[in-house]
C-alpha cells in the first residue's frame, strides 16, 4: 500500500512538471508571436510615418519653396530700393519737390523748336499738330493739339527725372490731357544715363480761339507755341482725299 501511494506521488508530481514545461512552452511561444507582431506593428508605424513625411514633402514642398521665394524676393528688393535711394540722394535727382533737390535754378523761356538748357538736362518742344484722336472729334469750340517732347540727359552722372508737364493758355488757364492718342505718350518720370533722352506726344484739348499756349516742364522750363499756324492732320473725307 505504501508502495502504491508513492508510485501516485510521483505520478502526480511528474504530471505537474508536464503541465509547467508544457504552460511554459506556451507561454514562450506567445511571446514570440507577440514580440514579432509588435515588431510589425513598429515596422509598419516606421512606413506609414514615411509614408506620411513624403506625401507632406510632395505636396507641402512646392508651397514653402514659393514662400521662401517671395520672402527673399521681398528682402531683396527692400535691399535694392535702400540702394536705389541711397544713390539717389548721392547723385542730386532733378525733381519738381524742393525738398529732394538742393540745385537752384533759374526760370527758362523758350519759343517752339527751341532748346532749353539746364545744368543736367535739356528740353525742346520741336513739332506741333492738329489731329483727331481715337474717340472721335473734340466738342465745339475746342481742339486736340498733339505736341512732340524731348528731353536729353546732358549731364555725366545718371539722373532721375520726375517733372510735371503741363498746357497753360491765357495766362493760367490749364488745359485738360486727352487720351487715345495712337502715337508713343511722353512718360513724365525717366531715368537716363548720361548722354541719354527720352521722347514722345502728348496731348491736350485746347480752346480753338487760343492764339498761343505754354508748354511748363517742371518748375523752370516754359516754352511759349504759336497755335496761329499750326499744321492740320485731321482725317479728310472721302471726297476731300480723292480731290
Amino acid at each position: 500500500e505504501k508502495r502504491r501511494r508513492e508510485e501516485q506521488q510521483r505520478n502526480l508530481e511528474e504530471m505537474r512538471l508536464r503541465q509547467q514545461q508544457q504552460s511554459q512552452y506556451y507561454q514562450s511561444r506567445l511571446n514570440v508571436r507577440q514580440n514579432r507582431s509588435s515588431q510589425q506593428n513598429n515596422n509598419i508605424n516606421r512606413t506609414m510615418k514615411l509614408v506620411r513625411i513624403i506625401v507632406l514633402a510632395v505636396f507641402l514642398g512646392p508651397v514653402l519653396l514659393s514662400i521662401l521665394a517671395g520672402v527673399f524676393g521681398a528682402v531683396n528688393e527692400v535691399v535694392n530700393e535702400f540702394n536705389d535711394d541711397d544713390e539717389y540722394t548721392t547723385r542730386k535727382p532733378i525733381t519738381t519737390f524742393a525738398s529732394t533737390s538742393d540745385i537752384v535754378h533759374e526760370n527758362v523761356e523758350v519759343s517752339f523748336n527751341e532748346t532749353a538748357e539746364l545744368d543736367e538736362y535739356s528740353f525742346i518742344c520741336d513739332e506741333v499738330y492738329r489731329t483727331e484722336i481715337k474717340y472721335g472729334g473734340a466738342d465745339k469750340g475746342y481742339m486736340y493739339v498733339v505736341f512732340h517732347i524731348k528731353v536729353k540727359n546732358t549731364s555725366d552722372t545718371k539722373i532721375w527725372l520726375n517733372n510735371e508737364i503741363n498746357c497753360i493758355y491765357d495766362g493760367d488757364i490749364s488745359c485738360d490731357k486727352a487720351w487715345g492718342l495712337e502715337e508713343k505718350s511722353f512718360n513724365t518720370y525717366a531715368s537716363l544715363s548720361a548722354g541719354l533722352g527720352t521722347d514722345g506726344y502728348i496731348c491736350y484739348i485746347v480752346p480753338e480761339k487760343a492764339d498761343s499756349v505754354v508748354i511748363a516742364y517742371g518748375d523752370y522750363i516754359r516754352a511759349n507755341i504759336d497755335l496761329r499756324n499750326i499744321e492740320d492732320r485731321r482725317e479728310q473725307s472721302d471726297t476731300e482725299s480723292e480731290a
